[in-house]
């Protein structure tokens, strides 16, 4: 059992899914839980993740969405789709230097194809017009 996101965007584990946000997370400059201590040794609160220099609900709407999203169920609008299409595309640099990753991360590409067909996926639904699906 794994999490299944509609129109092809994703299909794999859930911990697959969670690498794949922590490594939005951290060429975004934040961290997304579980944390690990920084070099100071400061731990991060687990309940929470944590945006990088320069991004914010406001500025990064389509990452806001994607990083606050729900692993197992709900929906992205179509209009947030396209946000999150957009803003994960210009990420797609950082995403590809991270590394291949393993598991269904390795299957798909490393980090960088995860994204590229979390893209696809998002475009294709908002194309639709239909909401991209977490199942």
């Amino acid at each position: 059992m794994g999490l299944d996101v509609s129109h092809g965007a994703f299909s794999g584990a859930y911990s697959s899914f969670n690498r794949f946000r922590q490594a939005i997370a951290k060429v975004t400059g934040g961290s997304f839980p579980p944390h690990r201590a920084d070099a100071d040794g400061i731990v991060m609160d687990d309940d929470v993740w944590y945006w990088g220099d320069g991004f914010s609900e406001s500025t990064h709407r389509g990452l806001f969405v994607l990083l606050s999203h729900s692993d197992c169920d709900g929906e992205i609008s179509p209009e947030d789709c396209v946000k999150v299409a957009d803003e994960l595309e210009s990420l797609l640099p950082q995403l590809d230097a991270i590394g291949d990753g393993s598991g269904h991360i390795l299957r798909d590409g490393g980090y960088g194809g995860v994204a590229r067909k979390f893209i696809a996926g998002c475009r294709e639904a908002a194309a639709a017009n239909e909401s991209l699906e977490f199942m």
